[in-house]
């Protein structure tokens, strides 16, 4: 089985422009994100791209990329379009803003997908939330599952609430990290952007939307992601003191 991850990245983004090219201890978090994503299990890593900066920073580092059109609304569509390109029969999209990633979290989605290939469409990762200013905070996407390590909501709200239940809830996020078959990758494509989806901005939830099972798995470790410029100082701290980074730097 050819397994190829795909790392979306895009200048425009409405939160942070040019946050691709933001500097980390002297690399781009781009390089960091494609750098960790090549030592998973994955047979290749491409970068799915729209921009000529972002083209230079993958000729200078040697990273493989594909160009993708700049009119896609949500990152899945654009790594429809940039897979199609390239022989995979199962896919891993990583979030180009995702630089703590691990290869043993990559590696966890592929197992899960390979093991229950038959029930679930797609598979995610969640992370518990330490800090309380996260829940509420609309740029963190919290996720909720049932029994079976199913997934039943995602939102940027805080869920589930807390309204009416005075005990201890624990707030789990979600790691944008999303594997999946080929096949289904092309049925996510021809169902259009849904309802929710629109509503909350959150691609995975299409796959809810059309009634379709999406996996996860909960992990350990301190991962940030960038969504602002707010977030660098955070992952420059945890970065300085990542085991993973002497492996590449």
């Amino acid at each position: 089985m050819k397994i190829n991850a795909f790392i979306p990245v895009r200048m425009s983004s409405s939160r942070f422009p040019g946050k691709p090219l933001t500097k980390l201890l002297k690399m781009t978090m781009l390089e960091h994100v494609w750098r960790r994503t090549k030592m998973s299990d994955v047979d290749e890593t491409y970068v799915a791209l729209c921009d000529k900066e972002t083209v230079d920073i993958c000729k200078k580092i040697g990273a493989k990329y594909i160009i993708t059109s700049k009119k896609h609304e949500m990152c899945m569509d654009r790594i429809a379009e940039a897979s199609y390109k390239k022989k995979s029969d199962m896919i891993v999209t990583v979030q180009g803003d995702e630089p703590l990633i691990t290869p043993q979290m990559i590696n966890l989605t592929i197992k899960k997908l390979l093991k229950k290939k038959n029930e679930l469409f797609c598979t995610t990762l969640a992370q518990k939330i330490i800090s309380k200013q996260e829940i509420n905070n609309p740029n963190r996407v919290k996720i909720i599952w049932n029994k079976m390590e199913e997934v039943i909501y995602i939102s940027r709200s805080a869920i589930p609430s807390a309204a009416k239940f005075k005990g201890k809830i624990d707030y789990y996020k979600m790691v944008c990290v999303y594997t999946l078959l080929r096949k289904n990758l092309k049925k996510f494509q021809n169902f259009g952007i849904s309802r929710n989806e629109s509503i909350e901005s959150i691609d995975m939830l299409r796959i809810l939307d059309n009634g379709k099972k999406l996996g996860i798995d909960t992990i350990k470790g301190k991962v940030e992601n960038i969504d602002v410029k707010a977030d660098i100082p955070k992952v420059i701290k945890l970065l300085k003191n990542d085991s993973l980074l002497k492996k590449y730097i």
